[in-house]
């Protein structure tokens, strides 16, 4: 369960985010706005990248008061992901799967899914955007996190893997009872996908029926 007490963020004391009070249970978010209205500012802070002020828990766990304990549930494939340019794809899925205490099976069941057997052995600096998303997207789903986060996860991904997502969001949801936060531009195409509408309006977030 992920809970929010007050959150507020604000950028040159103007109010860009406020939370008064909103509990969301282990289900699957589609967090929409306009451009500019605070969707990557909220998921920065859910990752405990950002500073803000309030409460953010986590399965009972204080983002605040407890980072580390908070951040090792939460995942984050960002909308426009960043690696050093030197260090291969293998290098980071073997670092992540370490961190993540995930099983060798699950690793290479990732792999196959994003089809990146053929690049995990390149240094990162030659992959495309397209490459570099996918990428990002494995690296999210390893482990078992109680929280992951999709920042325009189908932006520059193929068509293969565009269908592939949502049947693994559904999978993680079910199975491991993952909640699952996105944002995107563009509609996830599976209609056997129960997704919650949240929308950020006026600084503020609403559920749509």
């Amino acid at each position: 369960m992920l809970q929010f007490a007050n959150v507020y963020k604000t950028y040159d004391q103007q109010m860009v985010l406020e939370i008064s009070s909103l509990r969301l249970e282990r289900k699957i978010y589609w967090l929409q706005g306009i451009n500019g209205s605070g969707k990557t500012t909220f998921l920065s802070m859910l990752a405990g990248l950002i500073p803000f002020k309030g409460d953010i828990l986590l399965d009972g766990i204080n983002l605040r008061k407890k980072p580390l304990s908070y951040r090792r549930l939460v995942n984050f494939a960002e909308a426009e992901p960043l690696y050093p340019d030197f260090i291969t794809g293998l290098e980071l899925v073997s670092f992540y799967q370490d961190i993540r205490k995930a099983a060798n099976v699950q690793t290479d069941m990732l792999v196959n899914l994003f089809k990146m057997h053929r690049f995990l052995s390149m240094s990162v600096g030659t992959y495309s955007s397209g490459m570099i998303k996918k990428l990002s997207l494995l690296l999210a789903f390893i482990g078992k996190p109680s929280l992951i986060l999709l920042d325009e996860p189908l932006a520059t991904l193929d068509e293969g893997s565009v269908h592939i997502l949502p049947d693994l969001i559904r999978a993680y949801n079910k199975e491991f009872k993952t909640c699952f936060i996105f944002s995107s531009h563009q509609p996830f195409k599976s209609y056997s996908l129960a997704i919650n509408k949240i929308l950020i309006n006026e600084q503020s977030l609403q559920f749509i029926e």
